[in-house]
């Protein structure tokens, strides 16, 4: 009963030690970002396109703001102790509503790097291979 008890209690705390990093990994990207630049399946798309795009994480959600055509909301879970850090973009609404990306990210003095496939694995590292798309972004300062 008591290896039970305790088995029990390890497993709570590794519960919660997982939903704190978590936690903390939602925290470190959450803000506002202008798309620098985007790629898809090693192909730059259009610089229109790019300079129309917003990307705001707040707590688990992501909402991509696209100039003139409104916004596509997403939850996302996020993994910050694996390397690279990983991401899930799950749309909240439309066609793609329900299904999940796979994605990797890098955030370091005020980028934001995401890699994400519709189809299949996780992307493995920050290249756009296998129909992956990239999102460049920059954190916007706060008024």
């Amino acid at each position: 009963m008591r290896r039970l008890i305790l088995s029990g209690g390890l497993m709570v705390a590794a519960f919660s030690g997982i939903v704190l990093a978590q936690d903390n990994a939602l925290k470190e990207i959450e803000g506002t970002y202008k798309v620098l630049a985007l790629e898809k399946s090693g192909k730059a798309g259009p610089k229109e396109l790019a300079d129309s795009l917003t990307v705001t994480i707040k707590g688990d959600e992501m909402v991509i703001a696209i100039a003139g055509e409104g916004e596509k909301k997403a939850k996302i879970k996020v993994d910050g102790t694996k390397t690279p850090k990983s991401i899930d973009i799950t749309p909240s609404e439309g066609p793609e509503k329900g299904k999940t990306f796979p994605g990797i990210y890098k955030s370091e003095k005020g980028e934001f790097t995401l890699v994400f496939t519709e189809k299949g694995d996780r992307p493995k590292d920050f290249k756009t291979e296998n129909a992956a798309m990239l999102l460049k972004m920059k954190k916007e300062e706060k008024k």
